[in-house]
């Protein structure tokens, strides 16, 4: 959803072939997964221990193209400046661990890594 909010933010400043490249991968097929992070803290007057929010964790996609990861990078920079400065220093840091074992989509190959080319 923040990518797709993005888009609509930055859509005019693209050029026709990169609206076509992100009209055809923003669904979640190409999307990593996340998962959150918590971290335990004790409340200091209460003495209760609580979970927080400490980060999401992504996997990263192993048949993901330099071009879609610029590309969704440039979606999250614009998402990022677009919040509030409030929103901004509330939201929690993404951390990649790891690769994904999900299957590559039948994506266009300007995005996707076929399984017979070469990991870069």
């Amino acid at each position: 959803e923040r990518r797709n909010r993005a888009f609509e933010l930055v859509q005019s400043s693209m050029s026709a072939t990169q609206r076509q490249y992100a009209s055809e991968v923003l669904y979640m097929d190409y999307m990593s997964s996340e998962d959150s992070d918590y971290e335990g803290t004790e409340d200091p007057i209460t003495g209760e221990s609580e979970r927080k929010l400490a980060c999401y964790i992504t996997k990263k996609l192993p048949w993901e193209k330099t071009s879609l990861t610029s590309l969704k990078s440039r979606l999250d920079r614009a998402y990022h400046n677009s919040l509030s400065s409030h929103a901004r220093s509330m939201s929690k840091p993404r951390q990649v661990c790891g690769y994904s074992a999900r299957l590559a989509p039948e994506g266009p190959s300007w995005a996707v890594r076929q399984p017979d080319e070469e990991t870069a």
